[in-house]
């Protein structure tokens, strides 16, 4: 067996620390770039405030905009059990896919 050059193993440790600091800043600069994007986005999102009557200068809104019924009380949308049960079973799908996908690309890696 040859002898190994020390600084060629030198040289191949600052390289794997330099692709090491490199990949941990650009991941934490591309989290950075997607939370900026949501905190945008939701932001377009937020309605504004409740319109104001010139005449009182108090706020004036619609009840269907406020979410409260006739009698004033805030009103929920009703979810049905046949709603959570769906929305369950999409869970549990969406997991197997993902379950499946991981298994498929362990495979192909360690083929």
């Amino acid at each position: 067996m040859s002898e190994v050059d020390p600084y060629t193993v030198v040289k191949w440790i600052l390289i794997v620390l330099a692709a090491g600091f490199i990949g941990q800043f650009g991941k934490a600069f591309a989290q950075y770039l997607m939370r900026r994007t949501r905190e945008k986005a939701s932001e377009r999102n937020v309605p504004a405030g409740k319109p104001v009557d010139a005449s009182s200068g108090q706020k004036v809104a619609h009840p269907v905009m406020t979410g409260e019924g006739k009698d004033g009380r805030t009103t929920m949308p009703e979810t049905s059990d046949a709603d959570s049960a769906i929305s369950d079973e999409k869970a549990r799908k969406k997991a197997a896919k993902a379950k499946k996908k991981e298994i498929k690309l362990f495979k192909k890696l360690f083929k």
